[in-house]
């Protein structure tokens, strides 16, 4: 599923208000607009791309949603913990190597969104998020070659 569409599918699975977002993979920043205008009280995106990241915060400045949402160099800025949603679309050799990393960061009941994923790797995959215990899947949509996992932390 392309990446701008993963929150805005996810709102459902996004009930509290005021909660807090870290988006890894920011891009143009459409997902932290997103979970800001869902009422999000606390959002960072990181991207490793700085071109991405200026883009993130004009569109953020764009959307006036400023006052919630942050977008940074990936690695500059803290890494939450006790999170209500972690989105990530990134390649699938981050996501993978990131798995502890992106889960621990999640409150009792976080969602984790994980997209840029290959149908063909995408059982594999799901079964190495899920194989650890922490994680119970809630939904996994698809378009063309790709699929977005959507995980709730237990």
């Amino acid at each position: 599923m392309p990446p701008q569409n993963s929150v805005d599918s996810s709102r459902e699975e996004f009930p509290e208000e005021r909660n807090s977002v870290l988006d890894v993979g920011t891009g143009s920043g459409h997902s932290i607009d997103c979970a800001a205008r869902l009422g999000a009280g606390e959002v960072l995106g990181l991207d490793i791309d700085a071109e991405a990241v200026r883009n993130a915060r004009e569109n953020v400045e764009r959307n006036n949603v400023s006052e919630v949402v942050r977008s940074e160099k990936e690695g500059s800025g803290r890494f939450w913990k006790g999170l209500s949603l972690v989105v990530a679309n990134i390649d699938f050799k981050n996501l993978r190597r990131m798995r502890w990393s992106l889960t621990r960061r999640l409150k009792s009941k976080g969602i984790l969104i994980l997209s840029g994923i290959l149908r063909e790797v995408e059982e594999k995959f799901s079964r190495y998020y899920l194989d650890h215990g922490l994680l119970n899947s809630i939904r996994t949509d698809q378009e063309e070659e790709w699929v977005c996992l959507t995980l709730k932390r237990k």
